[in-house]
């Protein structure tokens, strides 16, 4: 493995601070914490210096890298950390090498009068280097603190220096809407859980989805309404895709069509209901182009549980008919709704000769989500939720790193949603 040299090689950044040699990072750092505390004295302000958590994002490119950077601000002023950027250039055309830099970004916590400050560290790794990417971080990382790794884009098939930064990691962290090939990441995903069962792997996606799980739930909260869960035969889904058509990424970095939401709920759903694909699978459709999909499902006949956000169990009615079932997931195009993001849910049941169908559908404000209740005396239990349309990744993030372990509910999901499209 090859060191750059810091005054002839490698890129300018200077968002990133002073280029230093790897093996000088930590005494840079001492560095500009003593010239920090000398401006603070000079100030008066009150200098605020804690760490909790090591986070490392890794990153394709610098471009990639300097959004990271940008936003990790509005981050790191309630997850204070050492935050260490791993940029990976795995092109086999550039010569094996590390380049670093250093900085500490400082941010008010009350006013002016006390600021924090935390440590970045960026690091290009090229060429056959790559492959020992996790050796190369390790020693910069804070001793003793758990390791958060978020891998921006699609996640890689067979890639051992990603392996190692997993292996490495406390908690790995992806966020699927950002996946160009959504099915093939999904795949890896589910397959790479099961390779290396110790890793404890999220995905932002699954918190987008959250509220749509929690709206779902509380249509079987209501008791009257709790005897049609057993007799729920059809789940509807879609999900916003761009007027354009196509295998596209937006300009604001968004992928169309981008199913993974749906796909996430149908999986969830289905476990909920205890479905099982039907033995005959010719009418299934999985269309990749359009992001369209439909399952024939077989259904039980017994009592079900009773859903809720985390899957704790409860107990409904009895099934008498109908022990067959479909899932169905199609775009819709809906040009102020960025692509990816749900836009209707609809269970219809059948129980006892009646007939009654759930709805959530997002309206022409993007914002809003109007859920109904259509049962044979007429529709009833009509409210507007809000469901942020745009959800954050730094908020999505910040919620991650509350969680110290794995997120078995979301890991039972992918491997459901990994089973669907085998089919």
């Amino acid at each position: 493995m090859a060191t750059d040299n810091i005054d002839t090689m490698g890129p300018r950044l200077p968002w990133a601070g002073k280029k230093v040699h790897p093996q000088n990072v930590e005494e840079e750092l001492s560095f500009l914490w003593r010239m920090s505390s000398d401006n603070v004295r000079t100030s008066q302000n009150i200098n605020v210096r804690t760490s909790v958590l090591n986070l490392v994002i890794c990153a394709p490119d610098i471009d990639s890298a300097q959004r990271a950077s940008k936003l990790m601000r509005n981050l790191l002023s309630t997850h204070i950390a050492r935050f260490t950027l791993l940029v990976l250039d795995s092109r086999s055309d550039v010569p094996s090498g590390v380049s670093t830099w250093v900085t500490l970004r400082s941010f008010p916590i009350i006013s002016d009068v006390m600021r924090h400050n935390f440590e970045q560290v960026t690091l290009i790794v090229s060429g056959e280097a790559v492959n020992s990417a996790a050796s190369i971080v390790q020693p910069l990382l804070k001793p003793d603190l758990p390791i958060y790794l978020m891998w921006l884009n699609d996640p890689p098939q067979d890639n051992p220096a990603f392996t190692d930064l997993v292996r490495l990691s406390t908690r790995v962290v992806v966020d699927s809407h950002t996946f160009f090939h959504a099915e093939e990441g999904i795949r890896i995903l589910s397959s790479f859980m099961q390779q290396e069962a110790d890793s404890a792997i999220s995905d932002l996606n699954w918190g987008r989805v959250t509220p749509w799980r929690e709206l779902v739930a509380q249509f079987f909260d209501v008791t009257e309404y709790r005897p049609y869960l057993a007799g729920v035969h059809s789940i509807e889904i879609e999900h916003a895709a761009t007027p354009e058509g196509g295998h596209i990424r937006t300009e604001l970095g968004d992928v169309s069509p981008d199913p993974i939401e749906a796909l996430l709920l149908a999986g969830w759903l289905k476990t909920v209901l205890n479905w099982k694909l039907a033995g005959n699978s010719s009418s299934n459709l999985i269309d990749s182009a359009t992001g369209t999909y439909t399952w024939r499902i077989a259904r039980p006949t017994g009592a079900l549980p009773l859903p809720t956000s985390d899957m704790s169990r409860g107990t409904t009615g009895r099934l008498l008919t109908h022990e067959e079932g479909n899932i169905s997931i199609r775009p819709r195009v809906q040009s102020n709704l960025r692509p990816g993001n749900i836009c209707l849910v609809r269970l219809t049941s059948d129980m006892d000769q009646k007939h009654a169908v759930f709805s959530l559908n997002r309206g022409d404000d993007t914002e809003l989500v109007y859920t109904s209740v259509e049962l044979p005396e007429g529709t009833k239990s009509q409210r507007t939720v809000q469901i942020p349309a745009a959800s954050s990744p730094i908020e999505l993030l910040h919620d991650e790193l509350e969680i110290m372990g794995r997120d078995h509910l979301y890991e039972d999901t992918l491997h459901e949603v990994t089973r669907l499209l085998e089919f």
